[in-house]
């Protein structure tokens, strides 16, 4: 309907300015921040796993010590939670350490 810019050359270098800057917007904030949050999702479906599979992990070693071994049966029912939990700290602690130092 209305062309506001006038058809001689500034008017066209203007309108070329404009698709220029748009284009390197697009190219230099939204497709980067697009794969941010494409690994970031990545990156927390993964820590959902992997929580969960330690955790079914240590669940299922607890049930092991407790059924299979005899010693544990009733005055020594505490040892195998206490083993479990210092496997666990024991990895939390690996872990932390390795992000730190990496």
């Amino acid at each position: 309907m209305f062309n506001f810019w006038p058809q001689d050359p500034i008017g066209k270098r203007l309108n070329e300015l404009k698709d220029l800057l748009l284009r390197y917007g697009k190219q230099e904030i939204r497709d980067p921040l697009t794969a941010l949050l494409k690994w970031t999702a990545y990156g927390l479906i993964g820590l959902v796993f992997v929580t969960a599979g330690i955790g079914y992990l240590a669940l299922g070693s607890l049930r092991l010590l407790q059924a299979e071994i005899g010693f544990f049966s009733e005055r020594f029912s505490f040892i195998p939670y206490l083993m479990i939990f210092s496997f666990l700290l024991l990895a939390a602690f690996i872990t932390f350490r390795s992000i730190r130092n990496g």
